[in-house]
């Protein structure tokens, strides 16, 4: 991710990794620069080097992994696989990050609402990205008709549900059962026969 390997003999990383911690367990709202710096072990004004203030950190942090995430996205949505087997890999990205990146991804998760009409007009949308992957297959007759938004929508909040619950929970064992969970996704969108 762009915002993690920028500036490695700064302490930028170091800052982002305890500012994403810290909002991702208290929130961005109820988070000051203070705790930020001594999270991570710096003093305020280190962090105004890399930053003008807390919501541009926030937006920035956010906006990096969105944008790793939404171009994933695009290409499991592009390809030219059966569709359960995108929703497989779409299952593994998903479950993959919140083992691999549980802080981060509650954090994306999470603030999603806050900043995501901010994003650069070239960042892909995930849920525009699988609205475009479920039409296509609903041309072709291998997704149930209806409204493609609520299909995504229902995909999308069902994957995310899963991997905030077991990251809150702890539960490392739920992030491993990837084909339930997108055998689950297929019949959710499969069509009714």
């Amino acid at each position: 991710m762009r915002i993690l390997g920028q500036k490695p003999n700064t302490k930028r990383p170091v800052i982002v990794a305890a500012a994403t911690a810290l909002f991702a367990s208290r929130g961005v709202d109820a988070t000051s620069m203070r705790d930020v710096a001594d999270a991570a072990g710096v003093r305020e004004a280190a962090i105004y080097r890399h930053f003008r203030g807390k919501e541009e950190m926030a937006q920035e942090i956010f906006t990096s992994w969105y944008e790793w995430y939404g171009q994933q996205v695009q290409e499991i949505a592009q390809r030219a696989d059966p569709l359960p087997e995108r929703l497989s890999t779409l299952v593994h990205l998903e479950f993959a990050a919140a083992r691999e990146h549980p802080q981060e991804f509650l954090y994306f998760c999470e603030n999603e609402a806050r900043f995501l009409r901010r994003l650069r007009r070239d960042v892909p949308r995930v849920r525009q990205e699988l609205i475009k992957m479920i039409r296509k297959a609903q041309a072709r007759g291998v997704v149930r008709s209806g409204n493609a938004g609520l299909l995504a929508d229902m995909l999308s909040g069902a994957l995310c549900t899963v991997a905030i619950s077991a990251i809150r929970r702890k539960d490392s064992l739920a992030l491993e059962s990837e084909k339930l969970a997108a055998e689950s996704c297929w019949q959710m969108i499969k069509p009714n026969k």
